[in-house]
């Protein structure tokens, strides 16, 4: 009988949907004499048809306190809306598999994020990306940057500050791409309005999306260069 008990256990186990959050690490970081901070919780589920595994990262110390909370709702509600998009594929793929000879492959939503802080700029650096069912996942980086002492998003172009600085970023990420041979040269014609970039340890991370500038084997490739030089092109 208690081993009936046990074995009726371990298949409950196995059926039943797994769901588990955590609190994440807090990373603290120091920005002209304020104390910047970045705590975030991992959500974890499984179940039939889509495993998720997602962080999603809140914010505090900013100056602007409506600012801050805006802004860790909105970016909550993007990962949200994210995860919901995919599960809802995930509920109809499954139910197609029913009538369809294609065996249903479980779907999978991933979001992860690093924080880093330098030259006043607070970056939240996050990968998105997510399994459907074809040959690999699908994925992509998007990069929020906040100027600490404005409390307000900021664009690369903000960064750069004129044409002059961009156009010489621009020839040293064209100069990088011929270098290799996995990267398309071609298909790079300059940065872009939306472009994803950080900030890290004093250098200027311009990042790329999957098939941007090569294949997927090339996955998302970035160019990093000292912001003092670049800005010296000023």
């Amino acid at each position: 009988m208690r081993k009936l008990f046990i074995a009726s256990y371990i298949l409950l186990i196995l059926v039943t949907a797994f769901s588990f959050t955590q609190d994440l690490p807090e990373q603290v970081f120091v920005s002209q004499g304020d104390l910047i901070s970045v705590l975030g919780k991992q959500v974890i589920e499984d179940s039939e048809i889509c495993a998720v595994n997602i962080q999603v990262p809140s914010i505090n110390g900013l100056k602007d306190k409506p600012f801050q909370d805006y802004f860790n709702a909105a970016l909550e509600s993007e990962i949200a809306q994210y995860r919901s998009e995919i599960e809802e594929m995930a509920r109809k793929a499954f139910e197609e598999s029913k009538t369809s000879e294609w065996p249903f492959r479980v779907f999978n939503v991933y979001v992860v994020y690093s924080a880093y802080v330098s030259d006043g700029i607070l970056t939240l650096d996050m990968i998105f990306s997510e399994f459907t069912g074809g040959a690999h996942p699908n994925a992509s980086r998007r990069t929020y940057n906040i100027d600490l002492s404005k409390s307000r998003l900021v664009a690369l172009h903000n960064i750069l500050g004129n044409k002059d600085v961009e156009d010489a970023l621009n020839a040293s990420i064209k100069s990088e791409i011929a270098e290799r041979e996995d990267l398309w040269p071609d298909y790079f014609d300059g940065v872009t309005t939306d472009q994803s970039f950080y900030l890290k340890a004093g250098r200027l991370c311009v990042c790329f999306q999957p098939y941007d500038i090569g294949p997927w084997a090339s996955g998302m490739p970035e160019f990093c260069f000292p912001l003092e030089e670049l800005l010296n092109q000023r």
